[in-house]
């Protein structure tokens, strides 16, 4: 056989296999050959993780780096010696990682060398070469052996890795600068420096109320949230160069406190990122968030009204993100000028409040613009100077109507005055006319010099202020004139319970409120009187004018006494935010409260009333004696269960004995009051119809009797709060007969009282005016109960008894002493 039918070598079927097998055998020599340059670069990434170098001098330092740096060079050789695999070595390592005896890929490769003419030698080649190519079959590459087993026999590859991945941990966010003075060593006797520790607080505003924030080093979380204008203190401890405080991209440098300790102060209003950059490494960084404080909110509670004294009462809610600094009322004339306005601040309830809602009331009556359309708005301002407005309101701003012929002449040249201020002597003329008809104001030598000053005052006083002070001086003398000191006590009244409020939004000291809760009552007083002088100047038809009243809606001055008792009460037991609702409270009943009387057609009905208010009043007193005596009743019941082996049962019935004559005598009293009531319907039927109350009233005194005549005051309290209740109802029912009778026409000797209109009768489940505060509580309004308030009284009271016992141990009596200062 010729040349031509021998069978030429066929690697193109294997060629990607040599290619990666050559690849392979390369790593095998490549990962021996760089192993000691990798160690000596472990080596000193562990030592400057570890940050060792530091505590070397300098010429050792230096030293030690030109000695890795010469290691790494003799550790490198090896790697310009190596040189790629060839082929026959690449079929050589695939043949060893397949696992092939006999060398099947290099038989492939070979040729018939003789023979070629022999068939039999050419069929036996063919076979021969058959087998080596089902023997290739099962070729695989194998994965790379690195070949440290020979050159680490110890395996201290893994101890280096390990010992670097530990310092690396421990190296943390300052590895950037523990790696930079790795490689540069400190000269000139210069110490090595220590690692920098850093110390830094977020302190927000003031305003805010919130407490400053530790920013801790290793924070990873989500951003940090930061009122904006917070203040950043920062502390670096270490290191030669001041660090710098970076914002975003805004940069500033440490100030120096001495060559170890650095210091950075900076105000926060915006920015994403806080880090702390020193050596060329970052100390710390933190993601950060501005919270912006945004404007207030304010907008009218309800909308502004005209009182029964033409006051204007404002009401307003309002909310900020971190608190109310101030609220205010800004009036503008409508079709006047811009710059024309009168501004009223309005009172807080609170410090600093989120959310913060009040009303007050302002006589606006002596204002010029008084009976002119005008537009009100609320503005709101936050801690910033941040400015919040609601909508504007219309109205016409109240009036006082003065009915006195006397009071209408001093107005009117009071706005002459305001009108043309230079031309005094009309007005002054005029007023000291005035003056000369003492008998037209009854006299009142007040009212005399007062007219006489101001008409002097305008011809001789030629300052400035002198027209300004005189139409005061005016405004008060007409009111004088028209109601004695009714208008004037009730302004000082106004006066001092808007300091009250302040005083107790701004959590004054006990003493300052006591002071003005005393001033506060005796202005109510004198308020009560001016007005009880003002019905007994009244004539017939102006008391024939009054309105009706609702004995049961009828308040008197010791009902307004015990309010700012409570008041008082609250605000020394630290519950401030009841003292200013209770407070709010009674200045919307002093604002409602009008002079009114009783209707009655007869004398017999008249009678009839008062006898009915003399049973409740009695009625009431039984109640409350049949509550104490069931409490009584219960702590005594207590009190034996722990004495019963000293004193038996003999102690026992002599309490029930006590108990029960209590009980007998109040039975008598109670059943006293049923056969009063029986008498009271009989003159009633002879009147007219008998109210349905009265026999409901009837049937639970004697319940109440019968339960009392037991001995059980307790069963007796149910019974005795329903015949309050239906006695009131039958005080409503004969007044409302009263009036169906008279019509529209009253008596004008009928009996004078005070009221604050649409107001009802709200008792609890045992027949006591509600909270102890007469028919008045709103139900809005969450005031303590007189319970509630001897409770916290008596708590108080305990926390100062133990305060003084000193043995106590430390940790109470500083948790004492930090409730005790929020009273």
């Amino acid at each position: 056989m010729s040349a031509d039918v021998q069978l030429p070598p066929d690697e193109n079927r294997f060629r990607g296999k040599l290619r990666l097998a050559g690849i392979a055998l390369f790593w095998e020599r490549l990962f021996p050959a760089l192993w000691p340059a990798l160690a000596t670069i472990g080596v000193f990434l562990v030592l400057a993780l570890f940050d060792l170098f530091r505590l070397l001098p300098g010429w050792l330092h230096a030293i030690l780096l030109a000695a890795f740096a010469g290691t790494l060079v003799w550790a490198l050789r090896r790697l310009f010696r190596l040189r790629p695999p060839g082929m026959a070595q690449a079929r050589r390592r695939l043949e060893q990682a397949s696992g092939l005896v006999h060398r099947p890929l290099t038989a492939l490769s070979d040729r018939l060398a003789g023979g070629g003419g022999d068939p039999a030698a050419v069929a036996l080649w063919r076979v021969h070469r058959e087998r080596m190519e089902s023997e290739t079959r099962r070729l695989r590459i194998g994965l790379p052996s690195g070949g440290l087993a020979a050159t680490d026999p110890r395996g201290l590859r893994a101890a280096l890795a390990l010992v670097l991945v530990l310092a690396a941990f421990g190296a943390g966010d300052q590895w950037r600068a523990r790696l930079v003075r790795a490689v540069q060593p400190a000269f000139a006797g210069v110490p090595p420096a220590p690692p920098p520790s850093l110390d830094a607080w977020l302190t927000p505003p003031d305003y805010t109320g919130l407490p400053p924030q530790f920013l801790q080093r290793d924070h990873q979380d989500a951003a940090i949230g930061v009122p904006t204008g917070s203040t950043l203190l920062a502390q670096v401890h270490g290191g030669h160069h001041p660090p710098q405080l970076q914002i975003d991209d805004a940069t500033s440098d440490f100030a120096s406190v001495d060559p170890q300790n650095f210091k950075a102060q900076a105000t926060i209003t915006g920015g994403m990122k806080l880090s702390v950059v020193q050596d060329g490494g970052m100390i710390a960084s933190w993601p950060i968030q501005v919270i912006p404080d945004l404007p207030p909110k304010i907008a009218f509670a309800t909308p502004p009204q005209k009182t029964q004294r033409a006051a204007l009462r404002l009401e307003y809610q309002a909310s900020d993100d971190y608190g109310v600094e101030s609220v205010k009322a800004v009036i503008t004339r409508q079709g006047g000028k811009n710059d024309e306005k009168l501004t009223i601040d309005l009172p807080l309830s609170a410090q600093h409040a989120k959310e913060a809602k009040a009303a007050s009331f302002h006589d606006l009556t002596s204002h010029i613009w008084a009976g002119l359309p005008v537009e009100i708005r609320l503005v709101a301002t936050d801690a910033l100077g941040q400015t919040g407005e609601s909508d504007a309101v219309r109205m016409v701003l109240p009036e006082r109507d003065f009915k006195h012929p006397i009071a209408r002449a001093i107005i009117e040249q009071r706005k002459q005055l305001a009108m043309t201020p230079d031309d005094r002597r009309p007005v002054s003329e005029i007023l000291s006319d005035l003056s000369a008809r003492p008998a037209l104001y009854r006299d009142d030598t007040l009212v005399f010099l007062a007219l006489r000053s101001a008409s002097d005052r305008l011809l001789l006083d030629k300052s400035a202020t002198a027209v300004p002070e005189v139409e005061q001086l005016l405004w008060d003398t007409a009111l004088r004139v028209e109601d004695g000191g009714l208008s004037l006590a009730q302004r000082e009244m106004r006066d001092l319970q808007r300091q009250l409020q302040d005083a107790i939004a701004r959590n004054a000291p006990d003493a300052e409120i006591e002071k003005m809760i005393a001033d506060l009552k005796q202005a109510i007083d004198r308020y009560l009187q001016q007005m009880a002088q003002a019905m007994q100047q009244m004539t017939p038809e102006q008391l024939q004018n009054l309105p009706p009243v609702d004995p049961s809606h009828m308040v008197s001055r010791e009902d307004l006494q015990k309010m700012l008792d409570r008041a008082r009460e609250m605000a020394r037991t630290g519950a401030k935010d009841a003292a200013r609702d209770l407070l709010a409270q009674l200045q919307e009943m002093l604002e409602n409260l009008q002079a009114g009387r009783m209707q009655a057609d007869n004398g017999q009905a008249g009678q009839a009333m008062q006898q009915m208010q003399k049973m409740m009043r009695q009625q009431q007193q039984l109640l409350d004696r049949s509550f104490r005596n069931s409490r009584q009743g219960q702590k005594g019941q207590q009190g034996q269960r722990g004495q019963q082996g000293q004193r038996g049962q003999q102690g026992q019935q002599g309490q029930q004995g006590d108990q029960s004559g209590d009980a007998a005598g109040d039975a008598q009293q109670q059943e006293a009051l049923r056969r009063m009531l029986g008498d009271m319907m009989g003159q009633m039927g002879q009147m007219g119809e008998i109210p349905r109350s009265m026999g409901r009233a009837e049937r639970a005194m004697r319940d109440a009797a019968e339960a009392l005549q037991h001995g059980q005051p307790g069963d007796a309290v149910g019974p005795q709060t329903e015949a309050l209740d239906q006695l009131q109802q039958a005080a409503r029912d004969m007044a409302q007969q009263m009036m169906n009778q008279a019509g529209q026409q009253g008596d004008p000797n009928g009996e004078p009282s005070m009221r604050p209109p649409g107001q009802r009768v709200d008792r609890d489940p045992l027949g006591r005016d509600r909270a102890g505060m007469g028919n008045f509580e709103d139900e809005d309004v969450k005031i303590p109960g007189q319970a509630d308030v001897q409770k916290s009284r008596e708590i108080l009271d305990e926390l100062r008894r133990r305060s003084g016992e000193r043995q106590r141990p430390p940790t109470e009596l500083d948790y004492i002493d930090r409730l005790l200062k929020r009273f």
